[in-house]
């Protein structure tokens, strides 16, 4: 068996080192092999040369973001983490790039790296924050405990750019580089408790004037300049969609008033969909959006568009919609603009296109490409795969799977390849094929093995060796007994050239040898099964994915390069009948019922109680009373330039208490709605008060902000509503209103908060 080291294109088997004793070797049909090595073998790392200084392109035309810059200056100088965080499009990367040349560096000795953290798990975030710093073997991957180790002292600003972990891990990657300053991207907020927290929002009237201008390539006459602002406020000084627009109105020669009327009636999620109506797509541009949206934002490079749509007009197509700023050139890749992903995606019926770019790219795999060209586009494979799994695509999903595997293992991307490994085992334990769920199994264990986390690592393998030993996969066991022998420290090597184990027991040593050998297989095995019973940590089950309905089509592919099955034109979309909505849960009428709390400055949580109205102090003079925030209901009551409302519910944030949250625990939806509605009505109460700046409304489901809408003094009520799916089973909700600044006037209320299993 040929063995290929880390850096090499992988055609036959991946060879790993680390410093913790072992070696693991992947490739072989029945899976990896771990072996201990001798301490002369171990690799070496050292520190690279400091500072080093790994950064971004500048993007020099800023604009705006004074206020954000000052702050994340001021929490520079202290040292102080700082969490970015916006929609896609807002500009946060844009912003990062730009601070990654101007912020003062000075302190940071170690240097100041930037990443682009997308896709990449806490594990994965480790090894690339070790790659950073450190010089290794390109054979060598240390463990994550290791890894947490070298980096204690490295003192550097870093960069962490479209972070997608929890705010667990992410407190986790703080605490591995404790002497660093980390200044996170996401579109959710990152931290909670500490640093610096930085929501960005869309751009000022002149500023986005500036960029429409800029964009248009010519003057704005004023009466141009009039319906441009109102264009600007309508898409909420959001910077893509500005530019966007801009590139419409220039590219289709409409006057601006004509835009603004085509766009004015969209609701902000369908904006996107206008503007592609607005810009007459051809077919053949409708289908290259389709794919994109399909690959889910991920680069595909313009030799797989090519294979794949065998059409010929790609390369022209493709430049008209990076024109219109639908896509993003990424020369010779490209993308579909993040903010579209969505847009399409509910509008239309992706799947045939999820079935081409599937079967693709288990062909492309097989066909042995170069590691270089799969890394180019791991991510891409990566959301492919997932994508099958939601779409309960067993076969495929193994298919794919243990293509991808060994890479993963190549490019140190490891918490993936425990992410593919489980994705493996779930669609192997839906085809009831107990051969590849030994071979998952196996992996898992030999995985964990390496890693040293031996109690995962004996149950993973005792399980794998059970299954191999009742279906008779006599090559199989050896190799899984090999590896429980390596975790217990016996060094029982492999023996013959031959893929697999048909030579296990030809050890050449003579009979007495092979007797002997047997012997100690045999007792570690029984002994093994026999503790096997009391295993410390029990395997964690792999997630299970539920496929999500999709609208009907209008988009079909066209290809027919289907080389594992056959795909078929999806049917023209159908129209039925809807039934009335039904209401799902009413926020507002279960309010007493969540337990609330409130955050002061610094990130401390506190209860409090909800509030039954005491007619002796109103709600406004009970927060001025006791210098604290209120929650509870209030009855008739008018908001700031709205109607009367029956019923609301307050909560009052108040001076350096400045947020406030109930949590809605075990919430149960009876039935699954796929395209459930979620209304807000909220505002200020109208009562005289000062002025102030204004409060952020956020409304979560199952810890993920499922609608997030700021409020500024003097504006009309929210009236707004998400489109969102809602599986069926036990959730957990959240209601949170945050001031923008302290204040002891952010009087919030709560009017309608309804979750609907439709738009109604």
């Amino acid at each position: 068996m040929a063995n290929v080291s880390i850096g090499g294109n992988v055609t036959d088997s991946v060879m790993v080192f680390g410093n913790d004793n072992y070696v693991v070797k992947i490739g072989d049909i029945h899976g990896g092999v771990v072996n201990i090595i001798k301490p002369s073998e171990k690799p070496k790392y050292a520190a690279r040369p400091t500072p080093v200084t790994i950064k971004p392109r500048f993007f020099p035309s800023l604009l705006d973001r004074t206020y954000e810059f000052e702050a994340i200056k001021k929490a520079s100088q202290l040292f102080s983490p700082v969490s970015l965080w916006g929609p896609e499009g807002i500009g946060k990367t844009s912003f990062i790039r730009h601070l990654a040349h101007i912020l003062d560096t000075a302190n940071f000795t170690s240097g100041t790296i930037y990443i682009n953290a997308s896709g990449l798990g806490y594990e994965d975030l480790l090894q690339a924050l070790f790659d950073s710093f450190f010089n290794s073997d390109l054979s060598y991957k240390p463990t994550t405990s290791s890894i947490v180790q070298s980096l204690q002292n490295i003192k550097a600003l870093i960069f962490l750019d479209n972070i997608q972990v929890g705010r667990d891990e992410a407190a986790s990657i703080l605490d591995a580089i404790p002497n660093s300053l980390f200044i996170l991207s996401s579109t959710e907020r990152s931290l909670w408790g500490e640093g610096e927290i930085i929501p960005l929002r869309g751009l000022p009237e002149s500023e986005s004037l500036n960029l429409f201008e800029k964009e248009l390539s010519r003057p704005l006459n004023d009466q141009e300049q009039a319906t441009v602002i109102k264009i600007c406020a309508v898409l909420q000084g959001h910077p893509l969609q500005i530019l966007q627009a801009a590139t419409l109105v220039r590219d289709t020669g409409k006057p601006v008033e004509n835009f603004l009327i085509e766009i004015s009636n969209e609701k902000a999620e369908d904006k996107s969909m206008a503007y592609m109506n607005i810009a007459n797509l051809s077919d053949s541009e409708k289908r290259i959006l389709a794919l994109l949206a399909a690959a889910g934002g991920n680069i595909v490079s313009l030799e797989n568009l090519k294979e794949i749509f065998k059409g010929g007009r790609e390369h022209n197509d493709i430049q008209r919609l990076v024109t219109l700023g639908f896509v993003q050139s990424h020369s010779p890749r490209f993308s579909i603009t993040g903010t579209l992903v969505s847009s399409i995606s509910t509008a239309w019926d992706l799947s045939s296109w999820q079935d081409t770019l599937l079967n693709y790219t288990i062909n492309w795999l097989s066909q042995q490409p170069s590691s270089a060209l799969v890394e180019e586009s791991s991510d891409l494979l990566i959301h492919t795969l997932k994508k099958a799994g939601e779409r309960k695509k067993w076969r495929e999903v193994i298919q794919l799977g243990r293509l991808l595997e060994k890479f993963m293992v190549l490019y140190k991307r490891w918490q993936t390849w425990s992410d593919i490994l489980n994705l493996v085992l779930t669609a192997a334990k839906a085809l009831n094929d107990s051969s590849v769920q030994a071979w998952a199994l196996h992996q898992l264990g030999s995985r964990a093995l390496y890693l040293g986390y031996a109690s995962e690592a004996k149950a993973f393998l005792s399980q794998a060796l059970n299954i191999r030993q009742a279906i008779g996969d006599k090559a199989g066991l050896a190799l899984t007994q090999h590896n429980i022998n390596t975790l217990n420290g016996i060094i029982t090597p492999l023996k013959g050239k031959t893929s697999g184990c048909r030579k296990y027991l030809s050890c050449g040593c003579g009979a007495v040898a092979a007797i002997t050998a047997l012997t100690i297989i045999i007792w570690i095995f029984f002994s093994f099964l026999s503790s096997n019973g009391n295993n410390e940590y029990p395997p964690t089950e792999a997630p299970v994915f539920n496929p999500t309905d999709t609208p009907s089509p209008t988009i079909s592919p066209t290809s027919t390069h289907t080389p594992t099955s056959r795909i078929t034109k999806t049917p023209s979309p159908t129209f039925t009948a809807t039934s009335t909505p039904q209401l799902l849960y009413d926020f507002v009428e279960h309010a007493d019922e969540a337990y609330w709390f409130n955050d002061v400055t610094g990130g401390t949580s506190k209860n409090i109680d909800f509030q039954s109205l005491d007619t002796s102090l109103s709600p406004e003079e009970y927060a001025t009373e006791y210098n604290y925030n209120y929650v509870g209901w209030e009855y008739n009551v008018a908001l700031m330039n709205g109607d009367l409302q029956d019923q609301v519910l307050l909560t009052y944030p108040y001076l350096d208490y400045f947020k406030i949250f109930g949590n809605y625990e075990k919430v149960r939806i009876a039935r699954r709605a796929p395209k459930a509605y979620l209304e807000i009505k909220a505002g200020y109460k109208a009562v005289f008060i000062e002025s102030t700046t204004g409060v952020i409304f956020r409304i979560y489901i199952d810890d993920n902000v499922a609608l997030e809408a700021p409020y500024n003094f003097g504006d009309a009520p929210l009236d707004i509503g998400q489109e969102i799916n809602i599986p069926e089973g036990i959730h957990r909700f959240r209601l949170e209103v945050e001031s923008q600044k302290p204040s002891a006037y952010d009087y919030a209320a709560w009017a309608v908060v309804k979750l609907w299993d439709k738009k109604p």
